[in-house]
């Protein structure tokens, strides 16, 4: 008898046995990434302009630059988004975010800012080599006008609650095996006040007309949650996503998850509802060059630019300070 050995076969069954290696890897790791996501949550989202290290640089000696977003969404962190923008300039730089969630308003309105800027995105981490391997960002990291150098990583990293709104602004959207993706039930927050008047008022025609009206006291009543939309609410989420290209069934997906828990979405999942647009890490994002229409980032990142060509020239990059909201 004999055997035939057909190389693309055998490529096309490695492959699938790596992602099939990898999804069990994704199952083992889940909860301590979800133990990750409860420590994170309090420390507002930082955005730092990011070298790329050495071993990141191309053939034509230029280094992958990346914009750095870790932590928890707040009202402001819209601004420092619009800060940090404004410092890269007309760069079009990738953004590697890893963030428990927050405000869904900011989310959104991110999103749209960097759909605006047409930039791209990815589930991921960013670490240096000058910080130990549980601080993957520390003081000693960071240059005299604020950057750091470092690596990206996709390990570890998520993107949970009000982070996959943020996310869906990237006109290419991607995630690792290794990284988690996951939304739940919105909860809105009232707050209840009782506010107390002095009126002075008028008899006129045996009508009363108000005077003058001051404010005399104000008493705090109490708050709720509730997880409930209504159908403004519901509708102005579903537009949201329509806009940013995403299958509305992923509000179905977070209004039919407890906020006390995530629904963590499948990579199939994910490229169903469109909300990543094609399954690779965040090294490859930041690595992906001038990529040819309808090429994947991951053949992109592979296709490294010959030395024989001669180098490009262009307007300087200017410095940016890495800490948004300094």
């Amino acid at each position: 008898m004999k055997f035939r050995f057909f190389p693309r076969f055998a490529a096309r069954c490695c492959h699938m046995l790596l992602w099939f290696a990898t999804s069990i890897s994704l199952l083992l790791v889940s909860p301590e990434l979800a133990d990750a996501a409860g420590a994170a949550t309090g420390t507002p989202m930082r955005f730092l302009l990011v070298h790329g290290e050495m071993g990141q640089c191309r053939a034509d000696d230029t280094c992958p630059d990346w914009i750095s977003a870790e932590g928890q969404i707040m009202a402001d962190t819209p601004r420092k988004l619009q800060k940090v923008l404004k410092q890269v300039g007309s760069r079009k730089l990738p953004i590697v975010v890893s963030s428990p969630g927050g405000d869904v308003k900011a989310a959104m309105e991110m999103a749209r800012i960097i759909r605006k800027q047409k930039l791209s995105i990815a589930v991921g981490r960013t670490r240096s080599r000058a910080c130990p391997y549980a601080e993957p960002i520390c003081p000693a990291a960071f240059a005299k006008d604020g950057s750091i150098t470092g690596q990206p990583f996709s390990y570890g990293a998520i993107c949970f609650s009000a982070c996959p709104l943020f996310f869906t602004g990237g006109v290419q959207r991607v995630s690792s095996p290794f990284a988690l993706l996951g939304v739940h039930q919105i909860t809105t927050t009232y707050s209840e006040v009782r506010v107390q008047y002095r009126t002075e008022y008028e008899m006129v025609d045996g009508r009363r007309r108000v005077i003058s009206k001051k404010e005399i006291g104000r008493k705090f009543v109490g708050k709720y949650d509730t997880t409930k939309l209504d159908k403004a609410q519901r509708a102005r989420l579903v537009a949201f996503l329509d806009k940013m290209g995403v299958d509305r069934g992923l509000v179905d997906l977070m209004l039919g998850t407890d906020p006390n828990g995530i629904h963590l979405i499948s990579r199939m999942d994910a490229l169903r509802l469109r909300l990543t647009t094609e399954p690779a890490d965040a090294d490859a994002l930041v690595s992906a060059r001038n990529c040819k229409e309808n090429q994947s980032i991951s053949d992109c990142a592979a296709s490294a630019p010959s030395t024989n060509e001669a180098p490009t020239t262009g307007a300087p990059m200017t410095s940016a300070s890495a800490i948004a909201g300094k």
